[in-house]
């Protein structure tokens, strides 16, 4: 797999599991990998994350843990480059 590949799979299983996902099972998600309760997920958080939504049978999710390119998918959607992921960044996926 190329590494252009990757990275648009990284970025589509971001918009799958924001978009495709039940509401409920990403709030779930999230929730389970924010262990600091802030709000916002940082890498570690955000792996446990990608994590979860690709136990739920995510495929792209899926496609970002085994090719381990969490920290390429996280620095996509941290559009304020504050090393932490919002909800609102999230959100604008959609």
């Amino acid at each position: 797999m190329s590494f252009t590949r990757i990275g648009r799979a990284a970025v589509a299983a971001i918009i799958i599991v924001t978009v495709a996902a039940p509401a409920i099972a990403q709030q779930d998600a999230y929730l389970a990998a924010d262990r600091n309760g802030d709000g916002k997920l940082d890498q570690g958080e955000f792996k446990t994350f990608i994590d979860g939504m690709a136990a739920a049978g995510k495929p792209m999710a899926a496609k970002i843990k085994s090719a381990g390119r969490y920290g390429m998918a996280f620095a996509r959607i941290d559009k304020s480059k504050d090393g932490l992921i919002s909800p609102d960044e999230l959100k604008a996926l959609q």
